[in-house]
């Protein structure tokens, strides 16, 4: 089976590299299947204590196949689409669940579903220069993995807004600024900076950072499975009312 994501283990640090770079690491149900897999795996390892998400090749991710939303719509067949869409909710769930420290480690591009999964993270860090960007709103779409409850609780309602209507790119310094990201560090280095974070909270009580995780991610408001099933609903009727074209609006990277 084509290895699509990877996995190395060093001491309590657990790297996870989606590995399709050729197309620009784009999530397909294969992939996903693989992630999901993984995180599972790696959130029941007594040894593991933080989990680093990163991408190979030139960026992070850049959201979700397109081919596999075009043959879809092709066939008028949301099924398909949906199934991937599940396995995305999958894995966002268990990022932002696991008992383990979840860190996003970002470069060139955080698109659509991949910033999905980067939002699920606990922390990120990111390269100069990444381009951040919700452009679902380009296709026609709205976030499936948890966006819309996600960044107006991380950088406010306004600012949220902007990004999720417009689908306009931030560059890694805009989102330091709004809290969008930890830490922004030269270019080629947030793998390494990445790992070197983990490698300090690591020395820490690993009890009272799973305790502290599961307070912190409590919301009086909205949980994310009620947050998570109106994106999907949402998703459906949108898919139902048909999408433009793959070429309408692209996000630059």
């Amino acid at each position: 089976m084509e290895e699509l994501v990877r996995v190395e283990t060093h001491g309590s640090l657990a790297l996870v590299a989606l590995n399709r770079p050729e197309k620009r690491n784009a999530l397909n149900p294969l992939m996903l299947q693989q992630l999901h897999q993984h995180l599972l795996q790696l959130s029941q390892d007594p040894t593991v204590h933080v989990i680093i998400l990163y991408g190979e090749g030139a960026g992070f991710c850049a959201g979700a196949d397109l081919a596999l939303l075009e043959q879809a719509r092709k066939e008028n067949n949301f099924q398909a689409f949906s199934e991937a869409e599940e396995l995305l909710q999958e894995c966002v769930k268990l990022l932002a669940t696991c008992p383990k420290i979840t860190m996003a480690a970002m470069h060139g591009f955080v698109l659509g579903s991949g910033l999905d999964l980067a939002l699920a993270c606990d922390l990120r860090v990111a390269a100069a220069g990444t381009q951040i960007a919700a452009n679902n709103v380009r296709l026609g779409l709205v976030p499936d993995g948890g966006a819309t409850w996600a960044l107006p609780r991380l950088i406010g309602l306004g600012p949220a807004m902007a990004m999720l209507l417009s689908g306009d790119p931030v560059e890694a310094e805009g989102a330091y600024r709004l809290g969008l990201i930890h830490k922004r560090v030269h270019a080629g280095r947030h793998l390494e900076e990445a790992a070197a974070w983990g490698g300090e909270l690591a020395r820490c009580c690993w009890g009272a950072h799973a305790a502290i995780k599961r307070l912190a991610r409590v919301d009086p408001r909205l949980t994310l499975e009620a947050a998570l099933k109106e994106e999907r609903e949402a998703q459906k009727r949108l898919f139902e009312d048909g999408l433009p074209s793959r070429s309408a609006g692209r996000t630059p990277s």
